[in-house]
């Protein structure tokens, strides 16, 4: 079902041996000298668990908030940087997730222990949600939401673009 949407979707298994490929023939670098971090939705559906060889590398450093989106920000970046070896290289693993049902509903996962579909990424879809019955208001970033604020607040500056989107999601 993944491929009917995106043909060229491999597995992280696959990504990692890619990725170690790439790093040792091309620039000489063994996986200890990696270091990764990720950006990923903190969606339970995310918690993967990176394959045995991504062992080899340092890592991960994690980034990543709701939708996906680097909420560690500059310090985080700064961070990661510091913990890099000196003759090695960074892996940065991004991504926020959309989620395909079994009935290739686009936006939609099938949950262990659930007998409907549920949204994935939750974050987007809330912000989607609110953006095409125009409830974003410009500035509007609360501490007690911080993270879901600042999704809005990056969606309503692309309105144009997602609304007019084929799937906008």
């Amino acid at each position: 079902m993944v491929r009917s949407h995106y043909p060229t979707a491999i597995t992280t298994i696959d990504s990692v041996n890619m990725l170690f490929d790439l790093m040792e023939k091309e620039y000489n670098l063994d996986p200890f000298q990696i270091m990764a971090a990720d950006s990923i939705c903190s969606d339970d559906v995310n918690s993967i668990e990176y394959p045995a060889r991504a062992q080899e590398m340092l890592g991960p450093f994690k980034m990543g908030g709701l939708n996906g989106f680097p909420f560690t920000g500059l310090t985080g970046m700064g961070a990661f940087a510091g913990h890099v070896p000196e003759d090695g290289a960074v892996f940065i693993y991004y991504a926020p997730h959309i989620g395909i049902s079994k009935d290739g509903s686009i936006g939609q996962i099938n949950r262990i222990g659930q007998s409907k579909a549920s949204g994935c990424c939750g974050a987007a879809r809330a912000a989607l949600n609110k953006l095409k019955n125009g409830e974003l208001v410009s500035g509007n970033i609360s501490d007690l939401d911080y993270q879901m604020n600042t999704i809005e607040q990056i969606f309503l500056k692309q309105k144009d673009r997602i609304i007019n989107a084929d799937l906008p999601i």
